[in-house]
């Protein structure tokens, strides 16, 4: 297909990685390109423009790059099913990048902090959104920890009325019916974006 943008002459067409897009001799090497043995290839699956008037090959992806939680990652997400001493996290929110595939993450009690936790209860219900490290994807589990002073939950509910629970010192309270909790608090407590 040709097309005349802003007064230059371009070729696209959809390409798959490794295919032919053109020669050295007639192109430079753009984005999403590489080359091997003088042919220029596409890197990617994308849409190869060709630019007749600047000679320059580029191929644009056609998907996203998909988002993995990998160790070190930071994540988001919403504490799931809390047992004894493990919690589980429906992690939407990975390097501060919303995914559409959600991932689940555990957190062990020993994850928490230092010193001795008796149960996870103490420190994540269900409902609570918390900022976590990966620790570990060995076997396709990813573990987190949330023992760093950033990481923890960011935002409660009480577990009463349900409403948005406010920082208050070390304690978390309730607006509407007064209630108090504990809960193992991040210091960025009610200004983590979830969007």
């Amino acid at each position: 297909m040709q097309r005349k943008g802003r007064g230059r002459l371009r070729l696209k067409r959809i390409v798959l990685p490794g295919e032919k897009i053109g020669v050295i001799e007639e192109f430079l090497l753009g984005e999403g390109t590489y080359e091997e043995e003088g042919v220029i290839r596409s890197q990617v699956l994308g849409e190869a423009r060709l630019d007749l008037e600047r000679k320059l090959a580029v191929v644009r992806p056609r998907t996203r790059t998909p988002i993995f939680p990998r160790e070190g990652s930071k994540v988001v997400g919403e504490v799931g099913e809390v047992k004894r001493q493990t919690a589980s996290v429906d992690i939407f929110k990975v390097d501060n990048r919303l995914i559409t595939t959600p991932f689940t993450g555990i957190i062990h009690i020993s994850s928490v902090s230092r010193g001795y936790t008796r149960y996870m209860s103490q420190v994540v219900r269900s409902g609570d959104i918390v900022r976590a490290r990966v620790i570990n994807t060995k076997n396709r589990i990813i573990q987190l920890s949330i023992m760093e002073p950033e990481y923890g939950v960011v935002y409660a509910f009480c577990s009463k009325c349900g409403a948005l629970l406010e920082l208050k010192r070390t304690r978390l309270s309730c607006p509407n019916c007064g209630r108090v909790e504990r809960r193992k608090v991040s210091r960025l407590y009610g200004t983590e974006v979830l969007e």
